[in-house]
């Protein structure tokens, strides 16, 4: 588990989680056109991505 082995890792994985969730779903839903339920998903997947290519990005730097 090393993206739980440093404290700079957890924060990341902290950001990483608040970006999925949050922000992104916050900012993408009332760009996508229509009446869905179902808009935030667009929000939580563009914030997976991010999150990802972040984290590989940058773990080698986090778990040192």
């Amino acid at each position: 588990m090393s993206h739980l082995s440093t404290i700079p890792s957890t924060l990341a994985m902290v950001f990483y989680s608040f970006l999925t969730f949050f922000l992104m779903p916050f900012l993408i839903t009332p760009l996508l056109p229509g009446n869905s339920p179902d808009k935030c998903v667009g929000g939580f997947t563009l914030g997976f991505a991010i999150s990802v290519i972040l984290w590989l990005k940058f773990n080698k730097m986090l778990t040192k």
